[in-house]
């Protein structure tokens, strides 16, 4: 299930139950989601442009929803810059935690103009046009033009308002993001027929400023391993 599109086990949430097409739905405009990181002391702090994080993979984050609490349902959206997924179709990113789904392509064509609420043929608010986060990417990132996104559905869950932050949900992503790429929520508080989005405050976007952790993968720690106790073996028998 995806917003406004096939995701994979559920009709589309901008489908009404009969299965037709993609249409566009009003949101309230006051409700406002806001992404932070658990511990929040120097991640995720709103610098009034996006919430940046260097952990990478991400961890431990979540969103706020102003006002709050609130119960709805929860969708995370990842956005790769364009230039670095040279296999868009076959990149996924799984998240656990609280809640739990795997974060899939949502279309072939990379979001590259308009807003992005548009290009999931939804309606939310605020609006999140791509000039709010395609400036920052391009810093770090300068050939990137728009982003892929990939976008997973959490399903139920209640958000806190923003004076409780770091509670819960609490997730985490297994793989690690390209630099520059951004996570944002929605949230439906309506029905999957007559949906109530609210979206990620533009500088409430999660932003990920740290290049991927450098670990190495078991097979090759099981190599370094077998070149070790070959090299100490060699010399014992050299010593004797």
């Amino acid at each position: 299930m995806r917003i406004g599109k096939l995701f994979s086990l559920a009709p589309p949430i901008g489908a009404v139950a009969g299965g037709l097409s993609f249409v566009l739905f009003s949101a309230p405009a006051a409700a406002t989601l806001h992404g932070y990181c658990a511990p929040s002391t120097t991640e995720c702090i709103d610098n009034g442009t996006n919430s940046p994080t260097s952990v990478n993979p991400p961890s431990q984050f979540g969103f706020t929803t102003s006002p709050g609490p609130t119960s709805g349902d929860l969708w995370v959206d990842v956005l790769v810059p364009n230039n670095e997924a040279t296999n868009p179709s076959g990149m996924s990113f799984a998240l656990s935690g609280t809640l739990s789904g795997t974060a899939k392509l949502f279309s072939p064509t990379a979001w590259t103009s308009g807003q992005l609420d548009s290009y999931l043929t939804i309606s939310a608010s605020p609006t999140n046009p791509i000039g709010a986060f395609l400036p920052s990417t391009q810093a770090l990132d300068p050939g990137a033009t728009g982003f892929f996104v990939y976008q997973a559905d959490l399903g139920k869950t209640t958000l806190q308002s923003p004076s409780k932050p770091n509670m819960s949900p609490l997730e985490s992503i297994s793989s690690a993001l390209p630099l520059a790429s951004y996570i944002v929520g929605f949230f439906n508080e309506g029905t999957s027929t007559s949906p109530s989005f609210q979206a990620t405050a533009n500088s409430g976007a999660i932003f990920e400023t740290g290049r991927p952790s450098s670990v190495p993968e078991p097979a090759s720690l099981l190599l370094l391993a077998t070149g070790l106790f070959g090299l100490g073996v060699s010399r014992r028998r050299k010593r004797s």
